[in-house]
């Protein structure tokens, strides 16, 4: 890890840093400051943004995915079926109260292996972003099935009375009137799970996959420790950014909505 060090000392003997000559690719031959180095940080942050198109599409594709699913179990839970419902609520209280990284562990090691002993059918060789997509997605579509719920609940049910005693059928009652408030509603907390799905992605280099926080961990690998911290918080930065940029959509998608459930209401002649 290091083949040689040496303590600098100020006077009254006070240990300042340590610095160390380190090898790897950014510093074969060159002193290693233990304290942060900002200009290394500047210079590994284009390295690991290479990487964050890989985690956005990855977040993009699941949450979408997610989201969907997560409408369907919300129309499961909410159904006159007791079985049903019984299914998803199990399903639901599962995927919040377990850890992502043990439903990741669980999905990557242990479906190929209950698909292999149930139908015999090997899909140990399939690609680890497929993986790590079923479990992104069952565990987005868990969370968000609770958003769409509380969001439902908190919708006035006169509303729909009111829909429907001026001749709405079941169906344009959904679509006119309770899904609209209900997406608006649930915006926020959408956001969030937006949000919560980036940041759980960074656990995906558990597994090999070598997007943004997998490429910093084989930078410090690279490094043998050295420069970690700097590592780090680079990546923090790069998590950080992307996360400001979903704040910003979310609030573009906030105001929107509030100017499209305004016009439709007023055409619809229903006061939101």
């Amino acid at each position: 890890m290091r083949t040689c060090s040496d303590t600098k000392e100020a006077p009254g003997n006070n240990r300042i840093f340590e610095t160390a000559r380190v090898q790897g690719p950014w510093g074969d031959g060159e002193e290693a400051n233990a304290l942060m180095d900002f200009q290394y940080i500047t210079q590994v942050i284009p390295q690991l943004a290479v990487k964050l198109p890989v985690t956005i599409a990855m977040v993009a594709v699941c949450y979408v995915l997610g989201f969907l699913l997560a409408f369907i179990i919300f129309l499961g839970r909410i159904s006159h079926h007791a079985a049903l419902r019984a299914v998803l609520e199990t399903y639901v209280s599962f995927v919040r109260c377990v850890p992502i990284v043990l439903l990741l562990f669980l999905v990557y090691y242990g479906m190929p292996q209950l698909i292999v002993q149930t139908t015999g059918i090997d899909i140990g060789s399939w690609s680890k972003f497929v993986f790590a997509g079923i479990t992104l997605v069952l565990f987005n579509g868990g969370w968000i099935s609770e958003i769409f719920r509380s969001a439902y609940d908190a919708l006035p049910k006169e509303q729909s009375q009111l829909a429907l005693s001026l001749g709405y059928s079941r169906f344009q009652n959904w679509t006119r009137v309770i899904i609209p408030q209900m997406i608006g509603t649930a915006i926020p907390d959408l956001g969030s799970a937006a949000i919560d799905l980036l940041k759980d992605s960074s656990l995906l280099f558990t597994i090999g996959i070598v997007d943004t926080m997998g490429l910093a961990s084989i930078l410090v690998s690279n490094n043998f420790g050295i420069h970690q911290a700097d590592i780090y918080l680079a990546v923090a930065l790069v998590y950080w950014v992307a996360t400001l940029l979903i704040e910003a959509c979310v609030w573009l998608v906030k105001r929107a909505s509030r100017y499209y459930r305004l016009i439709a209401f007023q055409n619809e002649g229903i006061v939101a």
